[in-house]
């Protein structure tokens, strides 16, 4: 059998890993390996009884794609006979073990069943409320394959942060004729397209304010202030560290509070284990009366935020002339960064929500990128 990078995946990590994630772009092998790999683990472990289970979305996208693979590789390699297989339970038996095929739509087979090894076919499709049925119901191995078209934020995260992903391309494929690579080559200029199914990156969806946003370190060497906006019963309070690299060209970020409900003793005692008494914090100027409280009463060194007409979108502007490093810990900063949209593009007005974090780090940055006549520079 011809293995790609995706096949040794899932062959190597298969004895360790409870899930094993194969992230890919269009055409790239993920469906063919797991295929092959299955095919391979019932003739190693033949008569073991396993119970192994495809499923997808649908059982008609299901019987079209994954499970027509199957069966045509199957017959490739002369393994096929009707004889195993139950077209009325979708179940085929390889080597002793069952096969069973079946799609989310499904809510007596997602409920009620259990298997030993599950395979999700294009698990991006997947709400996570079924694969909160599918997954406590498998007994050991779960593999997922999907291409990166994830949003913002999917329930795929959790699982591959502890078990990352191997991740491939078309390129990875040595099957595509040379009409295919040309049609998907051909994609290039479409920029989301190309991340996310030539190149199998997963990629901001289109409408971000700020594209260019990397995770990292916090550049320690640089001077750095604070920003802080103000929330209380729904909409956090954040506090927000922020370093400008001119030369490079590199805003810092990193997230110290983000939380509701806070009093002012309790902002109080968080800025000064961070800030202490002399470092700087640019601060929501809608709430002048707490500022000075904390400035008076807790000996805390702040100042209001510049704001007035065209503000936001000049902060903004600001910002996306740089790139923006985030620490991995400023989890909320970074879901903000990823989701902040424009209402409207034409007139650069942002959306007013997952902004509480962006908006202590643009009055940090408009802080130390302005002139003293007011006047903002880009260099």
């Amino acid at each position: 059998m011809q293995e790609n990078p995706n096949f040794t995946h899932v062959w190597d990590r298969f004895p360790h890993d409870r899930v094993i994630n194969l992230q890919g772009g269009t055409r790239s092998g993920k469906s063919f390996s797991i295929i092959d790999f299955i095919i391979n683990f019932c003739h190693k472990y033949p008569n073991a009884k396993m119970e192994i289970d495809i499923v997808r979305d649908t059982f008609t996208a299901l019987k079209a794609t994954a499970w027509k693979d199957f069966e045509g590789r199957l017959k490739a390699f002369g393994l096929y006979n009707p004889d195993y297989h139950n077209m009325t339970d979708h179940t085929y038996l390889l080597f002793g073990n069952v096969v069973s095929y079946y799609g989310a739509d499904n809510g007596e087979k997602i409920h009620g069943r259990a298997r030993d090894v599950l395979w999700v076919n294009e698990a991006q499709q997947f709400p996570e409320e079924t694969v909160d049925q599918l997954f406590p119901r498998t007994r050991h191995r779960i593999i997922c394959d999907f291409n990166p078209a994830l949003g913002d934020e999917h329930w795929l995260d959790k699982y591959l942060e502890q078990y990352p992903p191997c991740i491939t391309t078309y390129r990875d494929n040595p099957h595509l004729t040379p009409a295919q690579v040309a049609d998907i080559e051909d994609r290039k200029d479409n920029r989301y397209w190309w991340a996310v199914y030539g190149s199998g990156q997963r990629a901001k969806t289109e409408g971000a304010i700020f594209e260019r946003v990397e995770v990292g370190e916090f550049d320690t060497s640089l001077p750095f202030i604070f920003g802080q906006d103000y929330g209380f019963s729904n909409d956090p309070s954040t506090l927000v560290r922020v370093a400008v690299d001119k030369d490079s060209k590199r805003i810092y970020l990193e997230e110290l509070l983000y939380e509701a409900g806070m009093t002012t003793d309790q902002l109080a005692s968080v800025n000064k284990h961070h800030a202490g008494t002399s470092g700087l914090i640019v601060a929501d100027c809608a709430e002048p009366r707490l500022i000075n409280e904390l400035k008076r009463n807790h000996g805390l060194n702040m100042k209001e935020a510049v704001k007035g007409a065209g503000s936001v979108r000049e902060g903004i502007a600001l910002m996306q002339n740089y790139t923006i490093i985030v620490t991995a810990a400023s989890t909320n900063l970074r879901k903000e960064l990823s989701k902040y949209r424009w209402h409207d593009k034409r007139s650069e007005t942002p959306i007013d929500e997952w902004n509480h974090g962006i908006d202590a780090a643009r009055y940090a940055v408009t802080h130390l990128l302005i002139k003293k006549s007011g006047q903002y520079f880009f260099g």
